[in-house]
């Protein structure tokens, strides 16, 4: 019997990636499981869970990459349908998730969420079928003819917003450090205009700046700073380096994601055992 070697790297393949998925899914969900829920104000710098409401951040909401709705992350994708022959299947032609940051808010605290590198899990999803590539066009030429796919996913704001990853406390500089810079750069913007300077500060008319004039620079710039306002810290939760600990951002409490993880583990199990067993069929000689 000929081996159909094409056959077996392909089932060979689906059998190791499921396997390596499987074993990740699961790990993720006990990883889930065994983290403690944080509060913001009191989490520790490291790995944490934490659960909150979804809030804008310093920048505004976005507008959704395909519907355009208000948002605080999306992600889309566009599938065209082609056919040649008897082979007919969607693929992929343009896909895109937004990396703006947005805040979580437990009642205790703040947090900066950075999206970037996170498998986000949300339950605002939604799929529709169009005749264009892009939904906002109409194309007038096969008008009932559905050739594209869209998929769009969002997180907004005020949902329930679950996210598990590495937590840093940024601490802004001294308050007396804070203003030596800002101090060094009002004297470095005031020496480029030099003649306006000596205008204000030179009381001994001799066309220079001397010690005791400085000095009264200083305290003019010094009075400018009296105002600055102190800079309180900021919490960012984020990607983690450890391969270890999964970045996980979803809109659905712990439980609820952990028992889905323990379920995509078992089907990928499955797909394992089939593939491998299929593989073993084809070696075998009969």
């Amino acid at each position: 019997m000929e081996i159909d070697y094409v056959a077996l790297v392909i089932c060979a393949v689906i059998s190791l990636v499921s396997a390596v998925t499987s074993i990740k899914r699961l790990s993720a969900a006990r990883i889930i499981e065994d983290t403690p829920t944080s509060k913001i104000r009191s989490a520790h710098q490291g790995y944490v869970e934490l659960v909150g409401i979804a809030k804008t951040g310093p920048e505004s909401l976005l507008l959704s990459g395909l519907s355009q709705t208000p948002c605080l992350w999306y992600r889309y994708k566009i599938e065209r349908y082609e056919s040649s022959g008897k082979n007919s299947n969607w693929r992929s032609i343009e896909s895109t998730t937004s990396s703006q940051p947005f805040t979580l808010t437990d009642g205790s605290g703040e947090c900066y969420v950075m999206p970037e590198r996170a498998e986000v899990s949300t339950a605002r999803k939604r799929s529709w079928e169009g005749n264009s590539r892009h939904p906002a066009k109409i194309s007038s030429r096969g008008l009932f003819s559905k050739r594209y796919r869209y998929t769009e996913e969002m997180l907004c704001a005020e949902d329930i917003v679950y996210v598990i990853g590495l937590f840093e406390t940024r601490h802004p500089p001294s308050i007396t450090a804070a203003r030596d810079s800002e101090m060094a750069k009002i004297l470095a913007e005031w020496k480029q205009d030099y003649d306006s300077l000596i205008n204000r500060f030179d009381r001994n008319g001799d066309g220079e700046i001397d010690l005791q004039e400085w000095e009264l620079v200083r305290t003019e710039a010094r009075r400018h700073l009296e105002n600055t306002p102190s800079l309180a810290p900021v919490n960012t939760i984020s990607y983690s380096p450890s391969r270890r600990q999964p970045y996980i951002i979803a809109s659905s409490e712990p439980e609820s994601l952990s028992r889905r993880y323990r379920w995509q583990a078992f089907g990928l199990l499955l797909v394992s055992i089939v593939s491998a067993t299929a593989l073993v069929w084809m070696i075998i000689p009969k």
